[in-house]
């Protein structure tokens, strides 16, 4: 006991409580991070590259202690090899998470350009709706995403630009069975569907495995898992409605059901110009 006090005097108390702060910043890091990519494809992809090297050290040290002398050189030129690349293999592979992560920090820092007014809004929202409730009660599949705050330009660009107001005639016209644009998925940007047929990233979850699900499903996940839109989903077999956030689907929606939670969820933010006239 007295040799453990004595060597807590020798260290001093300053330093003992910054390694503390220390430890505790770093700790948070790990967990922020942790938490960032829990349930994603990112997470996934980083077990992969942990077991890429734990295996290739593992090999490196087996045939070091066995003597097996060119396979342990071969595994030391690889490890030397992977660290010298491992930064540019990193940008390469989670390109899309690093690019959502820098828009999440642009998208803090300016205002987007939103629907204007409260009237514009709660119009959009009922036309969806409408279409929505249409659809499933026709067994019309369907698959429409709602731009909030992280821009999705680049899937546009996948698809064919529409740029009309958003009705819910043009959006059952759009969906309808043979219909060139019935494939893929509409993108809404304001009170515009800017996009359809548009081509979206497939969730990689594992939970989706479970569940019977099919193609347009796994796409509305897979785009609330790059951004922070809203993705609805229309079942094809059973007309039943799901609406994904945040890589998360929520099934066997009722029309009221989905009116309300999109009510709350893509509600505009006011604008500079909306702020300065009320200040």
């Amino acid at each position: 006991m007295d040799i453990l006090i004595n060597t807590f005097k020798d260290i001093g108390t300053k330093t003992i409580i910054l390694s503390v702060i220390d430890i505790l910043i770093v700790s948070l890091v790990f967990y922020v991070i942790l938490k960032a990519i829990q349930n994603t494809r990112t997470l996934q992809l980083a077990e992969g590259i942990a077991l890429y090297f734990a295996g290739v050290f593992l090999v490196s040290y087996l045939s070091d202690r066995i003597g097996l002398t060119t396979l342990h050189f071969l595994a030391s030129n690889l490890i030397a090899y992977s660290f010298t690349f491992l930064p540019y293999l990193l940008v390469v592979v989670f390109q899309p998470e690093l690019r959502k992560w820098f828009t999440g920090l642009g998208k803090n820092i300016k205002l987007q350009e939103v629907l204007e007014g409260e009237e514009d809004y709660r119009t959009v929202v009922e036309e969806i709706v409408k279409a929505v409730n249409t659809m499933s009660l026709n067994k019309i599949g369907a698959l429409i995403v709602i731009e909030r705050e992280v821009p999705l330009s680049e899937y546009m660009e996948t698809g064919v630009e529409v740029g009309a107001k958003v009705k819910s005639e043009t959006l059952v016209t759009i969906f309808f069975p043979n219909s060139p644009l019935h494939d893929g998925a509409t993108i809404i940007r304001n009170d515009k569907i800017a996009a359809a047929r548009c081509v979206l990233p497939l969730s990689m979850d594992k939970e989706l495995e479970k569940e019977d699900i099919g193609t347009r499903h796994r796409a509305a996940c897979g785009i609330t898992e790059e951004s922070d839109a809203v993705a609805i989903v229309v079942s094809e077999e059973t007309g039943i409605i799901s609406l994904a956030v945040r890589g998360k689907l929520t099934r066997y929606l009722s029309p009221l059901e989905l009116r309300g939670m999109l009510l709350v969820m893509i509600r505009p933010t006011l604008n500079v110009k909306d702020k300065v006239k009320k200040g």
